[in-house]
C-alpha cells in the first residue's frame, strides 16, 4: 500500500503502548509497561466518551502513583485512551449546589495531594497529549516533567466561565513555566490554544504526529528531548516588585469586561499571584482557599448551572428536530450575528 496513505491511517490510530491485561485491575486506568521498562498509564474512564476528573478517579490515581514508586520503572507516559482527547478537565457535576467552602477546600487537598504525588514521582515522566487539554487536564500535565502535544492538541484553563480559576496546583505550576503575563491572561480570559502555540510558549516540549509518538517517549525518557525551560524573564516577573504593577494593569483590564462585584473570579486570581507567586508552598495553599471560596459563591452556582443547561439544550438540539430552510430578515448587527 502507499506509504503516505498508510502515514494518513497511522495517524489516525493512538499509540497506547503494549496491549493491557483483559482483566485489569483498575476500573478507570490501564497500567502496561514496554520492553524498555517504561509504564504507560493510559486515562480511560468507564462509561464515558470523554475523560473528567471527579474523586473517585483521583483516588485510583493516588493508588496508581503509589505503586510505581514502589516499582520504578524506567520512565513513566501519561496519556488518553480516549479519542476525544487527554482531559476535558473536572466532572462539574462534582461542583453543582456546594455550599460549604471548608468542605469543599478539604475535598480539593485531597485533590492536590494526588497530583503533587504525581510529580514528585522519581522518574521521567512525561504526558503524551491529543485533543483537548482543558482545565484539571492540563493541571495533570503540567504536574508531569515533560509534554509532548500531537498536532491537533488544544490546550486552555476555561475555569473563569465558571466562576472560578485553576485548582489542582495550575495557577502556581503555569506561571512557573510560561510568562505569567501569558499565563494570566489564557486563565483570565479562558482561551484555548493550538500545539503550536503551546511549543512557542513553552507550555510543551515538542510537538509531534501520532506515528512519532514512540520514538518522542523513548527521546523524553532517555533525556535526548530537548525542554522548555522558563527564561530569566519568567523569574523576573514574578517578582514582587514587578507584579504589582502588572496586577494593577491586569485589573483595569478585568474591569472592562466584568465588574468584581458580579464576577469575582478574575480578581481573586490576580490576588493570588499579585500575593503569593514566587512562593510556591505558599500559594499552593491560598489557591485551595481561594477556589473553594469560589465554588460556593452565587456567581459560581449560576454560572454551572448555565453549563448544565446548555448541555441540556444540545441534547435537545439533536434530538430528532429538523429545519430545512432558515430565512434571516435584516442586515444589521443582530442580522448578521444570526
Amino acid at each position: 500500500m502507499d506509504s503516505r496513505i498508510m502515514n494518513v491511517l497511522a495517524d489516525r490510530v493512538l499509540e497506547l503502548g503494549p496491549k493491557p491485561a483483559a482483566d485489569s485491575p483498575y476500573r478507570n486506568f490501564k497500567l502496561t509497561r514496554d520492553e524498555d521498562g517504561i509504564a504507560w498509564l493510559l486515562f480511560d474512564r468507564a462509561g464515558a466518551s470523554a475523560n473528567t476528573l471527579s474523586a473517585d478517579l483521583l483516588e485510583e490515581l493516588d493508588a496508581i502513583v503509589a505503586a510505581l514508586e514502589n516499582q520504578r520503572p524506567t520512565g513513566l507516559v501519561v496519556r488518553s485512551a480516549k479519542p476525544s482527547g487527554f482531559i476535558a478537565g473536572a466532572d462539574v457535576n462534582e461542583f453543582r449546589g456546594a455550599s460549604d467552602s471548608s468542605a469543599v477546600e478539604t475535598a480539593i487537598g485531597r485533590a492536590h495531594a494526588v497530583i503533587d504525588r504525581l510529580e514528585a514521582l522519581r522518574v521521567p515522566s512525561v504526558a503524551v497529549i491529543h485533543g483537548f487539554c482543558l482545565g484539571g487536564g492540563l493541571e495533570v500535565a503540567l504536574a508531569c516533567q515533560m509534554r509532548i502535544a500531537i498536532d491537533d492538541a488544544r490546550f486552555g484553563f476555561p475555569e473563569v466561565m465558571l466562576g472560578l480559576h485553576p485548582g489542582l496546583g495550575g495557577t502556581v505550576r503555569f506561571t512557573e513555566l510560561v510568562n505569567p503575563m501569558q499565563a494570566m491572561t489564557l486563565m483570565l480570559t479562558g482561551k484555548t490554544i493550538d500545539a503550536r502555540r503551546a511549543k512557542a510558549l513553552g507550555l510543551v516540549d515538542a510537538v509531534t504526529q501520532e506515528r512519532h509518538v514512540r520514538n518522542a517517549v523513548k527521546d523524553a525518557v532517555f533525556g535526548r528531548l530537548k525542554r522548555a525551560r522558563p527564561g530569566a524573564l519568567n523569574s523576573l516577573l514574578n517578582l514582587g516588585a514587578a507584579r504589582g504593577f502588572l496586577a494593577s494593569r491586569m485589573r483595569s483590564e478585568a474591569e472592562k469586561a466584568a465588574p468584581r462585584k458580579h464576577y469575582p473570579a478574575p480578581y481573586a486570581l490576580i490576588d493570588l499571584w499579585e500575593k503569593h507567586a514566587g512562593n510556591r508552598s505558599a500559594m499552593l495553599n491560598a489557591e485551595k482557599a481561594s477556589f473553594a471560596n469560589l465554588m460556593v459563591t452565587p456567581t459560581a452556582q449560576n454560572l454551572i448551572r448555565v453549563f448544565f443547561l446548555r448541555e441540556q439544550m444540545k441534547k435537545l438540539a439533536g434530538s430528532g428536530n429538523k429545519v430545512a430552510h432558515v430565512h434571516v430578515i435584516g442586515a444589521g448587527a443582530m442580522g448578521g450575528d444570526i
